[in-house]
């Protein structure tokens, strides 16, 4: 008998059993390292949960020189549960306003949100916008406005899971929804909004301006009318 036929065998079964350990290694490093990302938590609410908010307003008039500027904070608390059912529960959320940090807050409304498996509504000033869908695709699209009586109004998301800076802030994992995106030489429409996980809504930028359509400033963008409104999250409480 071939003495050698031995040792090749335990040598080719020695070698396997390293390959199968690296292997198992390598699948154990990529399981720890990389936690999965529960979407939903993009938009908790639990109660007492807040957010304030650095609020920009410039509202642009025809026949004004300088566009009126307003600056305030708000501060979003989800207060209570309103209703609760078997695929869906409805939470109250108090918005809160101040000129400035030195004041205190004076309270200037309530509003609701809804959270099911499978979207977020969020219901202000009554009216409904269709804010979030589950699962989260980039390939997705849904009408923002489909509990209102508006015209349909194409939403998307642009980022999934991505880092996001917001003011002074830094977030992970971040996710970026274009609510609505429309220009063109004589106006200028655009909402975009920020959240970030286990935070909520961190930015929101909306605008809606018309330009001047003379003859002589055609093309030119100079803002006749509208407005700029930002809320850019100053400070957030995280809730075990």
């Amino acid at each position: 008998m071939n003495k050698l036929i031995p040792y090749k065998i335990g040598r080719h079964l020695l070698k396997a059993v390293s390959i199968l350990l690296a292997l198992f290694f390598i699948i154990s490093c990529q399981k720890t390292t990389t936690d999965p990302i529960n979407t939903y938590d993009y938009f908790p609410l639990e109660i007492g949960h807040y957010i304030i908010y650095d609020v920009h307003e410039t509202i642009y008039s025809a026949g004004q020189a300088t566009p009126a500027v307003n600056v305030r904070q708000e501060k979003d608390e989800v207060d209570r549960i309103l209703d609760k059912s078997e695929f869906s529960t409805t939470y109250i959320i108090a918005r809160y306003q101040r000129k400035s940090p030195t004041e205190n807050w004076q309270k200037t409304k309530e509003f609701t949100i809804t959270k099911s498996p499978d979207k977020i509504l969020t219901n202000l000033d009554n009216r409904t916008v269709f804010s979030l869908v589950f699962p989260m695709d980039l390939n997705l699209k849904w009408n923002g406005n489909t509990y209102n009586n508006q015209d349909p109004q194409n939403f998307k998301y642009s980022e999934i899971n991505q880092p996001i800076d917001v003011g002074s802030l830094k977030f992970t994992n971040g996710v970026t929804v274009i609510e609505k995106e429309d220009s063109s030489i004589i106006n200028k429409y655009q909402t975009i909004k920020q959240y970030a996980l286990g935070v909520g809504l961190v930015s929101a930028e909306q605008t809606a301006i018309e330009y001047c359509q003379d003859d002589h400033c055609i093309g030119d963008y100079i803002i006749e009318s509208g407005f700029r409104t930002s809320r850019i999250i100053n400070s957030y409480n995280e809730i075990k």
